[in-house]
């Protein structure tokens, strides 16, 4: 990397969680490093996340044999991609790209932006006469940022930035991903702490704003550079002005709003040699940097990095009465078997990754009520949720919907499964209740027939409920037929097809409840 620094000068949630997330590497996620074969005997840096592609900064096959043998006349650092997969993983394969617009340039790192379409990428600056002939390696080379976009199927450039300037460096682009905010490293004369800083520019209507030191929570007086903003929540860079050696060593910030919080640096990254261009794909599970660390196969290699999310999962929960709609205080619950006590209105648990628990309320005088709480596939944090109860009385009738039968039949229906496994629930969240499960039907047919099948599908109803492994002595079964109407539809009244419907009904009676 000595010779990347003398020519090449290219990770934050609410405020409140800001200082969190400043040490999200070194607390929340697990780091593990690979090697790629995207290498070369020579130097290959600068990963960045382009659509379906990671692209980077190589040498062609004819410069690698020049620099092999010594020589080092018109060579120039190129651009490639090769293609990932979904999560971030290289496949195989190598493309050159933006080959015209970097023809005798220096080019990389990129920065792209989805939302607008732009890549921002870094070349050297040849504008200045006084270093266009000197050899790159032991020259001060200024570098630029243009912008480019894909036009019929191809990269061309479309602009560059404001603040390109032949007399100092601005590169190293990184675009936050709504292209507002652009995080980039300059040497501009009177306005850094010293060596290259990182800077941001903010874009309204179009146009870029001024460029904005970090200020000394990020630069010191050595170099920062290769800068990267991670969906807004973090800032990733380098520096050789926070260790005690002279290399660069990864670090990560928190940031919300102007606010930047906490530098934690990436041990598990940061070798003896320079470690640097750390970038992480959308899904957060594979990420790519750059080393020149013992073992390598040239002078600066790419490394593939594995992501495994560390970190706690806290349950907050709370009891709620549907009645009144307030939180019930006291209440006392199981949870994964075990008897608690709310302290008040708020239960909290820390939970395990990858498991699942049971909690269920277990208040006398109410329908109570229980859920699984699971920590599988989700994201570290807080898992909040609710319990809902309601009082209740022996003798409280509750109308069960959609509980459908055949014309002439008592067959348990598909759909009306569903409605009668809430009554399973139900009766498994109280298991000090004894019910009645009655069928009712309108006041068409004769009496005794109706009679007759209420209790053929009550008794069905209750068949399945048993099933679910409810005990029998718990559940009555009781055909009303027609007996109990709740409006004016007897025989002989004319009713309408919805009046008639509203008689055709299964409820569930409490006989029987704890109510100590």
């Amino acid at each position: 990397m000595k010779r990347v620094l003398l020519i090449l000068i290219a990770f934050v949630p609410m405020l409140a969680l800001a200082q969190q997330e400043c040490v999200y590497f070194k607390k929340m996620v697990k780091l593990q490093t690979e090697k790629t074969d995207l290498n070369t005997t020579q130097s290959d840096f600068g990963p960045a996340f382009v659509q379906d592609e990671l692209w980077y900064s190589a040498y062609t096959e004819d410069e690698i044999e020049k620099l092999n043998s010594g020589s080092d006349k018109n060579v120039y650092y190129n651009l490639y991609s090769s293609p990932i997969d979904s999560k971030g993983n290289v496949k195989s394969g190598q493309t050159p790209r933006l080959t015209a617009e970097s023809e005798n340039y220096h080019a990389g790192p990129v920065s792209y932006c989805e939302a607008t379409g732009e890549l921002f990428v870094t070349l050297s600056n040849f504008e200045n006469p006084e270093i266009r002939n000197k050899v790159y390696q032991k020259a001060d080379i200024r570098l630029k940022i243009i912008i480019a976009k894909k036009i019929n199927g191809e990269w061309q450039k479309t602009g560059e930035l404001p603040f390109n300037d032949p007399t100092y460096s601005v590169g190293h682009p990184s675009v936050t991903a709504s292209g507002d905010t652009l995080f980039f490293v300059s040497d501009i004369p009177g306005k850094g702490l010293g060596g290259t800083d990182i800077y941001m520019a903010i874009r309204t209507n179009g146009a870029w704003g001024e460029m904005q030191n970090l200020g000394d929570a990020v630069n010191t007086d050595q170099n920062e550079m290769f800068p990267f903003i991670h969906k807004g929540k973090f800032l990733i860079f380098s520096s050789n002005g926070r260790g005690s050696g002279e290399d660069l060593d990864i670090y990560n910030v928190g940031m919300f709003g102007g606010n930047i919080t906490g530098v934690a640096e990436l041990t598990e990254l940061n070798s003896d040699g320079d470690d640097f261009g750390f970038v992480i794909h959308p899904e957060e599970e594979i990420g790519y940097y750059c080393s020149n660390k013992d073992g390598g196969m040239g002078s600066d290699d790419i490394y593939k990095v594995l992501l495994e999310k560390q970190g706690s999962y806290d349950l907050e929960l709370i009891v709620m009465d549907k009645k009144t709609m307030k939180p019930v205080r006291d209440a006392k619950i199981s949870f994964g078997g075990v008897a608690k006590l709310l302290a008040g209105i708020l239960f909290k648990q820390a939970l395990e990754k990858d498991k699942s628990y049971t909690v269920a309320t277990n208040i006398d005088g109410y329908m109570n009520d229980s859920k699984t709480i699971s920590t599988v596939g989700k994201p570290f944090g807080v898992i909040r949720d609710t319990l809902w109860v309601e009082k209740v009385e022996v003798g409280q009738k509750f109308v069960m919907e959609n509980i459908y039968y055949d014309f002439d039949k008592w067959d348990i229906l598909p759909e009306s499964e569903t409605e009668l496994d809430k009554l399973v629930k139900v009766m498994n969240d109280n298991p000090d209740w004894k019910v009645e499960l009655g069928s009712h039907t309108d006041s068409r047919g004769s009496d005794a027939y109706n009679k007759i099948l209420s209790q053929k599908r009550s008794d069905s109803a209750v068949g399945y409920i048993v099933s679910k492994g409810i005990d029998s002595d718990r559940i009555t079964a009781m055909g009303y037929g027609e007996t109990q109407l709740v409006n004016k539809c007897d025989d002989g009244v004319p009713c309408s097809a919805e009046e008639h419907r509203k008689n055709r009904r299964t409820e569930f009676k409490i006989l029987e409840m704890n109510e100590d």
